[in-house]
C-alpha cells in the first residue's frame, strides 16, 4: 500500500494551527514527493497579502540537505522513524536552528508538523500546524 503522505496536496487548517509568533499565514499547502530514501518537499502559502514559498530534497542518511526560500534556515537533517514519522533538525551555517517532527495521522488524513528553535531575528517558536487532505 501506498503512503497516504505522498502526492497529496495538504492544507493547512487554521482552526486546528497554533503559531507561538506573528508568523501566521493565512493560507499554505504542503506537498511530499517520495525519492528514493528520502522525500521532496515544497511549502507555498501567504502570509500578510504576500505569496512565500520554500522547501528542501532530503534523504534519510543523517547528512544536511540545503533548503531554499527561508533565511532562518539553510539546510535540514532528516531521519525516518517509521512511515508516518519523520523528524529532522534545521540548521543555519552549520548552528542547529530548530527542531521539527511531521506525524501524518492513522486515518491518513491529517498531517501535524510541530517546529520548534529561534527564527531569523532570534526570537523562540514553536508551532503546531495542522493540515488536511
Amino acid at each position: 500500500m501506498a503512503n497516504a503522505l505522498f502526492g497529496t496536496k495538504w492544507k493547512m487548517d487554521p482552526a486546528k494551527t497554533i503559531f507561538s509568533t506573528d508568523f501566521s499565514p493565512s493560507t499554505e499547502t504542503r506537498l511530499y514527493e517520495e525519492i528514493p530514501n528520502g522525500y521532496k518537499l515544497t511549502v507555498e502559502g501567504t502570509h500578510k497579502g504576500a505569496a512565500y514559498r520554500w522547501g528542501y530534497t532530503a534523504v534519510y542518511d543523517g547528512q544536511g540537505h540545503p533548503v531554499y526560500g527561508r533565511n532562518d534556515v539553510d539546510s535540514i537533517t532528516a531521519y525516518k522513524v517509521d512511515d508516518k514519522v519523520t523528524i529532522g533538525l534545521f540548521k543555519q551555517n552549520t548552528v542547529d536552528g530548530g527542531a521539527y517532527a511531521r506525524i501524518l495521522a492513522d486515518d491518513s488524513k491529517t498531517l501535524i508538523v510541530q517546529a520548534a528553535g529561534r527564527n531569523a531575528n532570534g526570537m523562540p517558536y514553536y508551532d503546531v500546524t495542522t493540515y488536511s487532505v
